[in-house]
């Protein structure tokens, strides 16, 4: 049976039908590596275009009410730059059509190895966002 469907279908066909493969396999494989050369992200979500516009701007500035959590919680900057990598933007807190500078809330948990033992604990942090600089204003613990 399957010899007679094959026998059905024309050779010129099938070689159409590589080549056309064979040139799509090569050009997703070109694209790929100039994608990687350049540093281009693919941010489909909301969360991930969020995340990216907080994280590609000029500065990131911390207040000092940040400072002062980020100290007594023992955060530090791979910790920041963990919330602006896999945190969650809350949509429902965010004052996204702010002028000029709208503000963002970021949750994300975090845990620290405190006395040999994993402390976990769930932050929102408040950023804004300006034209050239993010700011972490305030973080909250819940």
């Amino acid at each position: 049976m399957l010899k007679e469907l094959l026998s059905k279908i024309d050779a010129k066909l099938l070689r159409r039908f590589g080549y056309y493969f064979g040139g799509l396999a090569l050009g997703v494989v070109a694209l790929t590596y100039i994608n990687k050369q350049k540093g281009t992200t693919f941010n489909y979500g909301p969360t991930a275009r969020v995340l990216s516009q907080i994280r590609l701007k000029d500065t990131l500035k911390i207040s000092d009410k940040a400072q002062k959590i980020l100290t007594q919680y023992h955060l530090d900057s791979l910790d920041i730059q963990y919330v602006l990598h896999k945190g969650d933007w809350n949509r429902d807190k965010s004052h996204v059509h702010q002028k000029p500078c709208p503000d963002y809330w970021i949750d994300a948990t975090i845990g620290k190895n405190i006395n040999d033992e994993i402390v976990r604990n769930k932050f929102s942090f408040i950023i804004e966002r300006c034209e050239y600089t993010a700011t972490i204003t305030d973080i909250k613990v819940n």
